[in-house]
């Protein structure tokens, strides 16, 4: 019978040769532990760093967020179509802005010696006086400065116009001297060969849009559709367009722009026909 020997027997059986490292496996041993110890550290520095720029990055997109709204809150009027509003400023001063305008207010008007807004359209200004405070209004095309005074300004087709209805006002425009305004002086500040154009007129005939009223006194009927477009968003077409220099007389309430329309045909005699928000004079 075969002695068969037990799995027990065989491992008794065998014999483990003690070997003493050598001093540079030692060495390598200790690198290779400590290397596999710092990789994790690397990893958590790695991934700080990109937490650090995630962060500093959200706070940039907050920073440029909260910019932006509070330049957003800068004072900034804007009228419709149609909607003339009367404002009263920081500083006391009253403003009429009239349809399809737009006003931006300049920061702490009621303190700094001079006090600024920005114009596109039209608007009546009653400034509050201030000793040694000025008022500019600023335009595309000029610059109005006043001490404290009753002017209207119009700023529409590449003109400026300013019409002065009590006080003084200095008007700077480019490549011209700066010319003084009288009470009744109209000035239109146009292209750069003639930039100022003076001339005295009857102030109410263009500032009565305050009540709205439109005075037709010895304006042409081109003016009066260019005032519908601007004002209204009222387009006037003739079929015969030498009716566009024909100069009128009387005035009109502004108050419904439909019945200006019918009346304004009524006194070229002429038919009128409308398609959407365009008139054809016939």
């Amino acid at each position: 019978m075969e002695n068969k020997d037990k799995p027990e027997d065989y491992i008794k059986k065998i014999h483990f040769e003690e070997t003493t490292p050598s001093q540079a496996d030692l060495n390598r041993l200790r690198k290779r532990i400590w290397n596999d110890i710092g990789e994790p550290e690397k990893r958590a520095i790695w991934w700080k760093q990109l937490h650090f720029v995630v962060a500093a990055a959200i706070s940039i997109l907050i920073v440029s967020v909260g910019i932006g709204w509070w330049s957003s809150r800068s004072e900034r009027y804007q009228t419709a179509y149609g909607e003339i509003r009367k404002l009263t400023l920081e500083d006391g001063s009253q403003v009429t802005l009239n349809a399809n305008s737009v006003m931006r207010i300049g920061d702490k008007l009621a303190e700094n010696a001079v006090r600024e807004v920005w114009l596109e359209g039209e608007a009546y200004f009653d400034i509050a006086k201030r000793k040694g405070a000025k008022f500019i209004v600023h335009t595309s095309k000029a610059d109005v400065e006043v001490l404290g005074t009753e002017f209207n300004v119009t700023t529409r087709r590449q003109n400026t116009k300013v019409m002065l209805h009590e006080g003084k006002v200095k008007l700077h425009a480019p490549n011209a001297p700066a010319i003084m305004m009288k009470p009744g002086d109209l000035a239109t500040v146009g292209d750069q060969k003639q930039p100022i154009k003076v001339r005295v007129v009857r102030p109410e005939l263009y500032d009565s849009w305050k009540e709205s009223m439109y005075i037709l006194d010895d304006k042409p009927v081109g003016e009066i559709a260019e005032m519908l477009q601007d004002n209204y968003g009222i387009r006037v077409t003739f079929s015969d367009t030498s009716f566009l220099n024909k100069r009128l007389k009387g005035k009109l309430s502004l108050t419904s722009t439909s019945d200006f329309v019918t009346n304004l045909a009524t006194i070229l005699d002429l038919e009128v026909e409308k398609k959407e928000d365009t008139y054809l004079f016939k």
